[in-house]
């Protein structure tokens, strides 16, 4: 083989390996983008369930004979419900949770209240009052899982106000952060979600990219899909492969995101907003990243927490704007792609007037060549006809040359056996005459019983060779007569006497006298013969004999 086709070769081997993996990629982040649109029309579904949960729990309220105990549980379980979906609900209902823990006296259940007040407090932008709450828990006190929460809750507060404070000078902020968060990650079980995601996003942190990937895609497949936690995992792995420059998968996973936020009715979060960020920046769909900031903005407002106000409000108009400019685009396009349709549409009209021109002009010439081909199918039908005419003319000549030959076969064969007869007659009546037996000459001349029989071997005879020229008469004559009337075809060839009349008109004998003469009938007989077969006829009114005549015109 050639070079050219190992170099051709390893092109095309090099093309499966990049682009058939790029195109893969683009297709998943496609299908995730599509995806995300129907689940965005269905959020009122989901927003639907999530509030008929939350007054399933209001409802257990109203029971007036509810424990303290019940009651603290049902606030605690209402502020975390809230804590992603109404930020003004969830600090209520975490006031309330911990005023209920104060009058049982339950320093436990009072920690825990704190720490969800501070995450409301938080969510909401009172950095200030956050830090106070957080402040006033003895950490002492803590058991792992609320420090570990607590230790959360720091996290998230900072992470806040380095979001909120974005611009200025954030060392501190950022090293207080680290600080909480290697906190956490020390006391953490390393099985557990909190330890996956925080210390994954250590590592991304300190650039230890691939920890981080091993870390947070080991934990993944065990997260419930479409969940808080599910929402958040997928953020932070969008972070990751935001750091290694892989754009697709940072879009894929910013998505998935997005996706679980919506079905899970978090209200408070950054996914949707960032990918949104993501496709106008890339110029990749303006027109899907302002509905999507615009959503998110819905969200924020619903969520009512001030941050995330602000963040979204500061993209909206440049998201907006954009979006204006996109549009001015295409109505600039549609205009220019007006005008050409309309100059086609001139060229078009212009072509359409010389086509119907040139369509008349041939219609014309069609039309006399129609005139020509029916002058030309006429004098084709008369050829035809008088084709027809001489090719019967030559048929019934073939036909009548055909029967005489047979007739004169018939007649010779007959004579020859009349001579034979007639000879051996002779003979016996000379051995009579020489013997002098004269009264046995008498005898036999007067024997009538002779001549019936060679009458019948004459009719026999007939038959045959008739049956032989015509072997269709009978089943043709029948078609003449009415159906009940009609003759059995024999078997034997042979013909009764009425049959036997119209065999001989058949033969051109149309003459009374003649045809008695030969079936040894008078005329009277052969007439009423005739009119007997007439009356059967299926019209009387026409002239049967010449039908007779025309009967098995074709059997040559």
């Amino acid at each position: 083989m050639s070079k050219d086709f190992w170099i051709g070769l390893m092109v095309f081997i090099i093309c499966g390996l990049f682009v058939a993996p790029a195109v893969q990629a683009q297709s998943s982040l496609d299908s995730l983008l599509v995806e995300l649109d129907h689940v965005i029309v269905k959020e009122k579904e989901y927003t639907s369930r999530k509030e008929n949960y939350l007054e399933k729990l209001k409802e257990q309220l109203r029971n007036q004979n509810l424990s303290g105990e019940s009651r603290y549980s049902i606030y605690q379980s209402l502020a975390g419900e809230y804590e992603t979906f109404i930020c003004d609900s969830a600090i209520v209902y975490a006031n309330r949770a911990l005023y209920e823990a104060a009058d049982l006296k339950n320093t436990n259940w009072m920690n825990d209240s704190r720490i969800q007040l501070a995450r409301g407090e938080a969510k909401a932008g009172m950095f200030s009052k956050t830090l106070d709450i957080l402040g006033s828990i003895d950490r002492a006190q803590l058991n792992r899982h609320q420090l570990i929460d607590y230790y959360k809750t720091y996290i998230d507060v900072y992470i806040y106000m380095i979001e909120y404070n974005d611009g200025y000078d954030l060392t501190d902020l950022i090293a207080k952060k680290v600080v909480c968060q290697d906190s956490l990650i020390q006391i953490a079980d390393t099985t557990s979600f909190e330890y996956a995601t925080r210390y994954g996003f250590r590592c991304i942190e300190t650039r230890d990219l691939a920890s981080a990937e091993r870390i947070l895609l080991s934990y993944f497949p065990k997260v419930k899909p479409d969940t808080k936690e599910c929402a958040e995992i997928t953020s932070i792995l969008s972070f990751l492969y935001e750091q290694k420059g892989d754009s697709e998968k940072e879009k894929e996973y910013l998505a998935i995101s997005a996706i679980s936020d919506i079905k899970a009715s978090v209200k408070e979060n950054i996914s949707l907003r960032a990918l949104a960020f993501i496709l106008f920046n890339n110029d990749v769909d303006i027109n899907r990243a302002n509905r999507y900031i615009k959503k998110s903005l819905d969200d924020a407002n619903f969520y009512n927490a001030r941050l995330r106000n602000i963040q979204t409000a500061k993209m909206l108009p440049i998201i907006d704007k954009a979006y204006q400019l996109d549009r001015e685009k295409q109505q600039n396009r549609l205009r220019i792609l007006l005008i050409t349709v309309s100059f086609l549409s001139i060229v078009l009209l212009i072509a359409i007037l010389l086509v119907v021109k040139q369509m008349k002009k041939l219609a014309r010439a069609k039309q006399h060549i129609e005139e020509i081909n029916a002058r030309l199918n006429e004098l084709n039908t008369v050829l035809q006809d008088v084709n027809k005419q001489l090719k019967q003319s030559n048929l019934s000549l073939a036909e009548s040359n055909h029967i005489k030959e047979l007739f004169i076969s018939s007649f010779l064969e007959i004579c020859t056996q009349y001579i034979e007869k007639l000879d051996a007659f002779k003979g016996t009546v000379n051995r009579k005459v020489k013997a002098g037996q004269v009264a046995d000459i008498l005898k036999l001349t007067s024997r009538t019983e002779n001549s019936a029989l060679e009458l019948k071997e004459l009719y026999a005879n007939f038959d045959h060779a008739f049956l032989n020229i015509y072997p269709t008469f009978v089943e043709e004559f029948n078609t003449l007569l009415r159906i009940e009337e009609r003759y059995p075809v024999m078997s034997d060839k042979s013909l009764n006497q009425e049959l036997r009349v119209f065999a001989l008109i058949k033969l051109g004998i149309k003459d009374i006298n003649k045809i008695a003469v030969f079936l040894h009938y008078t005329p009277r007989t052969v007439y009423n013969y005739r009119s007997k077969i007439k009356s059967k006829a299926l019209n009387t009114d026409e002239d049967f004999e010449e039908k007779v005549k025309l009967l098995c015109s074709d059997s040559f």
